[in-house]
């Protein structure tokens, strides 16, 4: 099995220009995009989370590799990032390296509200811009929608005088489901953000299929279970056929098994190596698992109901 940092490495060595990976081997600053489906804005299909790889000291050392990394995913065309006041110093972190970054292009922010009552959450989300270092958020989620029923009314009403571009809610807890699909169902979203991965498939029995009922976006979080996954095909080789979808590393199957779902609009990965962000970007490259593949590849690994690691 060829590993995450053999095939970044290899691919370098041999100069591989051609074919699946274009922006990663050219440094030509594109990604694939999909659609918002309420606006038909396109933003590209691999994000950069915060969740733990930011949550750190404003040290020169504890922040030179995630300069690295955001520089990394800005150069070959990433422009999609997600934090959250929940994850520690992320936004802050995330602020400062930034500011470190010239000539940065321009961002498609996503954060949330994560606090109790309308004063704290506006307190809260005023706050943000100024820790990620950005003009504004261009989309507002609340975090496991925690008060939901008192930040919606404010998410709606900053969206309309401009001081969002978006809004939605988040989950990354099947406890939280039924409440998520009754929101999905009666309240007017443009984004949701909720786990889903080859491991974690209950996402998709009404909620991606209610999404693209409803135009909502969709933003995949958990894509690798927190990194669950890995350990898990340590000694396992890819299989063949992975190459019928262009996949040529167990991230990329992952990653390509998310993005494979139609509903999808991009899906969050976080890390702080380069090789390792080489190769998630490189799964939005090349052709994706129709329905019957993804069957096939949810059978390969083989969790169903609750995964070990639960």
């Amino acid at each position: 099995m060829i590993s995450r940092r053999q095939f970044i490495r290899t691919a370098a060595q041999l100069g591989i220009a051609t074919g699946l990976y274009p922006s990663l081997v050219r440094g030509q600053a594109s990604l694939p995009e999909r659609a918002i489906p309420n606006s038909g804005e396109r933003v590209p299909i691999i994000a950069l989370g915060t969740y733990r790889t930011f949550d750190v000291s404003p040290t020169s050392a504890a922040l030179a590799p995630l300069r690295r990394v955001t520089e990394t995913f800005m150069e070959h065309g990433g422009r999609v990032v997600d934090s959250s006041p929940q994850y520690g110093p992320s936004e802050a972190a995330f602020g400062d390296v930034l500011r470190q970054i010239p000539n940065a292009p321009d961002l498609f922010v996503a954060t949330k509200v994560a606090t109790e009552g309308r004063e704290a959450g506006i307190r809260q989300m005023e706050a943000s811009p100024r820790k990620m270092a950005v003009d504004s958020i261009d989309l507002m989620q609340i975090h496991n929608l925690r008060d939901w029923r008192t930040h919606l009314p404010t998410l709606r009403a900053w969206k309309a005088e401009g001081t969002i571009r978006y809004l939605g809610i988040s989950a990354s807890r099947e406890t939280l489901y039924d409440e998520y699909i009754a929101i999905m169902r009666n309240e007017p979203l443009d984004f949701i953000q909720i786990n889903y991965s080859v491991a974690e498939r209950r996402s998709e029995e009404v909620i991606l299929p209610l999404a693209l009922e409803r135009n909502i976006a969709v933003l995949i979080n958990r894509p690798f279970v927190a990194g669950a996954l890995f350990p898990y095909v340590r000694d396992r080789s890819l299989p063949d056929w992975a190459a019928d979808f262009d996949c040529r590393s167990w991230a990329q199957f992952f990653l390509k098994y998310v993005l494979g779902h139609p509903a999808v609009t991009a899906v969050i990965q976080a890390t702080t190596d380069i090789e390792h962000l080489l190769d998630n970007m490189a799964a939005a490259y090349g052709r994706m698992p129709d329905e019957a593949t993804r069957t096939r590849m949810a059978g390969l690994i083989g969790l169903t109901g609750r995964p070990p690691w639960d």
